[in-house]
């Protein structure tokens, strides 16, 4: 099964699949609670969404988990904008959902045509597919790579002026045989290659790779990140992380 990233979007497609990660559709409200108003951006989600499944003719959606933003409940954006986002989308394609940390119950306010696959993952073809907050399940041992959220990997930079910024970033590692895989997965051989998505909705923030000393769950704990790739969203390859 190919596959191929989606240019100047953190989206990819494996086969017919679009793969995305953490919308965190209803952030917005959290801006709103801390006196920010910001405008619900999820009709924007859905046009970029839209936009790409048409350009990459996808029959398949698989999100990967944060598909909501407020972990426990739902605010009354979210109780507004998912039915509708989801009934659009599955109405098109085959949608599906990789639960993350921030998806309890989620299932109560989604149409029922809506795929659900727990916190664990799945396995698709040689690659296995998960938020990454939770360990994967089995057939992640049979994997050669491993799709991953949760930690929304960005960069941040400085130009020879001392202005910083920040991008988000694809991060490519290798997975180290980590006391914790090793108990979890003892069948296991060479560990798999690890990618970690950014995520979607720009609003969510993430992790800057190059600041942070260790990543979240027990995946991408396990990886080897002082030598992994780190890309920009238009292909731009920045180099080693250790080197950043």
């Amino acid at each position: 099964m190919k596959l191929k990233f989606v240019a100047g979007e953190p989206a990819l497609m494996l086969g017919s699949t679009l793969v995305i990660s953490d919308l965190h559709i209803g952030i917005e409200h959290e801006y709103f609670e801390a006196g920010i108003r910001i405008p619900s951006q999820t009709e924007k989600l859905v046009k970029r969404l839209d936009n790409i499944l048409e350009a990459a003719k996808a029959k398949r959606m698989l999100i990967l988990g944060d598909v909501k933003h407020k972990i426990t409940g739902t605010s009354w954006q979210e109780e507004r904008d998912l039915p509708a986002f989801f009934s659009h989308f599955s109405k098109k394609v085959k949608t599906e959902i990789v639960l993350g940390n921030h998806d309890p119950l989620i299932e109560r306010i989604l149409p029922k045509n809506v795929v659900i696959h727990p916190t664990s993952g799945m396995l698709i073809g040689d690659y296995y597919l998960c938020h990454g907050h939770a360990w994967p399940g089995g057939g992640f041992e049979k994997a050669k790579c491993v799709l991953a959220g949760h930690n929304q990997p960005m960069i941040e930079l400085k130009d020879r002026l001392g202005y910083r910024w920040v991008e988000q970033v694809w991060v490519k590692a290798r997975l180290k045989k980590s006391s914790g895989l090793k108990a979890r997965f003892p069948s296991m051989g060479k560990p798999p290659k690890l990618i970690i998505l950014p995520a979607f909705n720009e609003l969510s923030g993430g992790v800057c790779v190059n600041r942070e000393k260790e990543l979240m769950g027990p995946v991408a704990k396990a990886a080897d990140m002082r030598n992994a790739r780190i890309y920009l969203l238009d292909g731009t390859y920045l180099g080693e992380l250790r080197h950043l």
